[in-house]
């Protein structure tokens, strides 16, 4: 799936502007108020990105603020969420690259929606991989010996999963009492919460925020951030005013390569696409309103309609896609921007600090060190 967006200027209309400038200015209150209290009282902070495409749901402003607070001894944790949605492959390649930044662990932490198209990752299960993660945060909290509870901050974008990893995190422990809601809609959980799994650990639940990510880039009109959004499933439904663009943004991406793009035609069992210009949604569009019913007076379809029915297949894993890892180029690590302070400042060796880190939480032959993803990922080949 292509990582880059248009950055072809659209018309916008005064709602849509409006729509996304009080998103961005609302989310941005949010993170400035929830998030540095998730931050200021967590000492491990367990960042849930999206493994069809944790670039986009991850901010490098984000993983600054935690390693510059409190003198460098936070930790955290790349938790890369609804493996089951990508092939066995393209996760032990995200594995590997995230993994260079900082300790990662897939999670399978929620069953998939009815009709998902989903991949099978063997002993990368549910309860496997949620015991991992338990077990890792329970050795940490050991080896501190402290004599209250380790606290662990959970932040993510919206419906990328945080309340899912609580409830798998939960279940370990055979207590329904954590259960933290959960729903296909952005904005599920609105407050900050704190849940207790034990004496030594309680998780901090936040509201998903739309992070600040200076990878936007200032090209994106307001039509195409609000698209990106809603493939980020980090706009509710109900506010989706004009779901059409998002479509064609998707199209876009998933036309990068032919074996998705012919699997998105599959779901709606579509012939070839007829284009107009460059335009080929609205062709899209009108044959997925016939495929699906969604027709109007004189049976006209209706494309507003088609692009929800799209919009939600995407966001259910119906409609198969996922972004590959950017090139690795050596030269990167060594000064990297995201390396974690500490009292004597930033560290510029961050692959030793995530073999250190890991080496804390016991991750390795967990899925926590390149050798053991490896190991593992050659294990999941099909």
């Amino acid at each position: 799936m292509d990582a880059m967006d248009d950055d072809d200027e659209s018309e916008d209309s005064d709602g849509d502007n409006a729509a996304v400038n009080v998103r961005k200015d609302s989310s941005r209150k949010q993170f400035d108020k929830i998030y540095k209290q998730v931050v200021d009282n967590a000492d491990v902070v367990l960042y849930v990105l999206d493994a069809r495409d944790p670039t986009s749901t991850r901010s490098k402003e984000v993983e600054q603020m935690v390693m510059a607070a409190d003198g460098g001894s936070k930790r955290m944790i790349f938790i890369l969420n609804k493996i089951d949605l990508v092939p066995p492959p393209v996760l032990r390649s995200w594995l590997i690259h995230l993994r260079r930044s900082f300790p990662t662990l897939p999670l399978r932490a929620s069953k998939p929606a009815p009709n998902a198209k989903t991949f099978e990752h063997k002993d990368l299960t549910m309860k496997g991989t949620s015991e991992t993660l338990f077990k890792a945060l329970k050795t940490f909290a050991e080896s501190r010996q402290l004599k209250r509870s380790i606290k662990v901050g959970i932040i993510g974008y919206p419906n990328v999963g945080k309340s899912s990893v609580i409830n798998a995190l939960g279940a370990r422990m055979g207590s329904r009492a954590v259960a933290a809601p959960v729903g296909a809609e952005a904005g599920v959980t609105t407050s900050l919460r704190e849940v207790k799994l034990d004496n030594k650990l309680k998780l901090l639940d936040s509201p998903g925020i739309v992070f600040p990510n200076t990878q936007e880039g200032s090209k994106e009109s307001k039509v195409q951030q609000q698209a990106r959004l809603i493939l980020l499933n980090a706009v509710p439904p109900k506010e989706i005013g004009d779901p059409v663009p998002a479509v064609t943004l998707l199209l876009k991406r998933l036309s990068a390569s032919e074996e998705m793009f012919a699997k998105l035609m599959e779901v709606y069992d579509l012939p070839a696409l007829h284009s107009i210009g460059s335009d080929k949604t609205t062709d899209f569009l009108v044959q997925v309103a016939r495929k699906r019913g969604r027709l109007g007076r004189g049976g006209v379809p209706n494309l507003h309609s088609a692009a929800q029915t799209v919009i939600n297949d995407w966001r259910d894993g119906r409609i198969q896609g996922w972004a590959h890892p950017p090139k690795y180029v050596p030269a990167e690590t060594a000064s990297t921007k995201t390396a974690p302070a500490t009292k004597g400042g930033l560290v510029g060796d961050q692959k030793e600090i995530v073999k250190e880190w890991a080496a804390e939480f016991r991750l390795e032959g967990l899925w926590g060190d390149d050798t053991a993803a490896t190991d593992v990922a050659d294990a999941m080949e099909m």
